[in-house]
């Protein structure tokens, strides 16, 4: 019986690769040395990707201060399971690479690498002692989704528990499909509102802040923020979901897109410490669109 090889067999059969022997906090550490990258974060259904520098990722608990212009990582440490370096691939005109892995082999997030000091990086990176750390625990969600802040969202919504977000995260406006989040997407490049996109992966959730440049329609609805892009299958989208939450500028209100399997494929919204005038700009359009919270 041949058993069915998961994706990180599949790029080690096609590509030169190294594994790095990295614990999670060892590999936020050295991430942001790499200096410019093309990181991409995709789920099948959405994707996000983003020519920068990493911030330094954090973890589920932790602060998120997603910064603009800069590639933000949320993580659960046990979805960084392996790391993988790829060698440069000439055929396919491909640069170096760094690949995560969950435990079943699923790639959860990946890296071109296109800086000078890469290389160097990677190298340091295979010989840094791996430490310990802290066992890892599962998030903390409350009963009353009510008292669900915006940070536990985000872990929710890293962590892929379908369940509990449709426990917690009930949707405040009627089930529809993908057309009102394109009118939202279309109003937020026509007044220059600043907004958050973010995609998870099994553990992985990459998150960018900016303006909206151009909004594409089509088998796939694209969007252009500045040096990222954002892309999700409108087939795909089962149902968008207004889920108001606290923030510190008081309820906030985050647009979910989610699959026929309750999970999130997507999300727009007030990330890191936006400004008052930007949130209060946001609000207005959200209920223009999906009309006042309940």
């Amino acid at each position: 019986m041949t058993l069915p090889r998961t994706e990180l067999d599949l790029l080690l059969a096609h590509r030169v690769g190294t594994r790095l022997d990295l614990d999670p906090d060892s590999l936020a550490r050295h991430l942001p040395l790499l200096e410019d990258v093309v990181a991409t974060t995709a789920n099948g259904s959405a994707l996000i990707t983003e020519l920068g520098t990493y911030a330094p990722p954090t973890f589920a608990g932790e602060a998120f201060p997603v910064r603009a212009g800069l590639v933000n990582l949320r993580l659960s440490r046990s979805a960084v399971s392996a790391l993988i370096s790829t060698a440069p691939d000439d055929d396919s005109r491909e640069p170096a690479g760094l690949w995560m892995f969950d435990a079943d082999g699923t790639a959860v997030h990946r890296s071109h690498l296109v800086s000078e000091p890469a290389a160097l990086v990677v190298d340091v990176m295979a010989l840094a002692p791996r430490s310990p750390g802290p066992a890892p625990e599962p998030p903390v969600f409350p009963d009353d989704p009510g008292e669900l802040d915006h940070l536990g969202l985000l872990d929710l919504v890293t962590t892929g528990a379908a369940d509990l977000l449709d426990r917690l995260a009930r949707p405040s406006v009627p089930p529809s499909g993908f057309l009102p989040v394109v009118e939202l997407l279309c109003g937020l490049c026509e007044h220059g509102v600043p907004v958050g996109f973010a995609v998870p992966n099994r553990g992985c959730l990459q998150a960018t802040v900016g303006r909206v440049d151009h909004v594409e329609t089509g088998d796939v609805v694209g969007v252009v923020s500045g040096p990222a892009q954002f892309a999700f299958g409108p087939g795909d989208v089962a149902e968008l979901r207004v889920v108001r939450t606290h923030s510190v500028h008081g309820p906030v209100s985050t647009v979910l897109l989610t699959g026929v399997d309750g999970e999130c494929l997507g999300l727009l919204g007030q990330l890191g410490l936006p400004p008052a005038d930007a949130v209060a700009a946001w609000e207005r359009m959200v209920a223009d669109v999906f009309g006042r919270p309940r």
